[in-house]
């Protein structure tokens, strides 16, 4: 979500570009736009209308990125991210976010194991039940 108009107090601190953010986080320029338009990561606007981001960012992509490889969803990141004001020092809310991503992406790992367990027994194919 980009934010125009009057930015807010942490606007001043929003001096990275869209591929320096990239760099960083090692992902590409689209990628970054991606993650901003489903709220992972928010940016302001200067007066010539690029794109500036704060350093936040970076570590906002980062964790996005490895609750990704679980399979956690770029929703679930960026509700779960939603918490942490940008700039926040607190590391009680990184970490917070952190272990709610860790919970989270252990659920699906424990899940994802529960149906590989289930194919590989091969038992539902002999279920005559309903499957959704």
């Amino acid at each position: 979500m980009t934010i125009t108009g009057r930015p807010g107090p942490e606007a001043g601190s929003a001096s990275l570009t869209v591929g320096q953010v990239a760099a960083a986080a090692g992902v590409t320029a689209n990628a970054v736009r991606f993650y901003e338009r489903y709220g992972v990561i928010t940016a302001h606007r200067n007066s010539g209308n690029a794109r500036r981001f704060t350093v936040d960012a970076i570590c906002r992509i980062r964790l996005a990125l490895a609750a990704q490889r679980v399979g956690l969803t770029l929703k679930e990141s960026a509700d779960i991210l939603a918490g942490i004001p940008p700039l926040s020092r607190d590391l009680g809310q990184w970490l917070a976010a952190g272990e709610e991503l860790v919970r989270a992406g252990r659920a699906r790992v424990d899940q994802l194991q529960a149906t590989v367990n289930e194919l590989a027994t091969m038992d539902f194919l002999q279920d005559t039940r309903p499957h959704r």
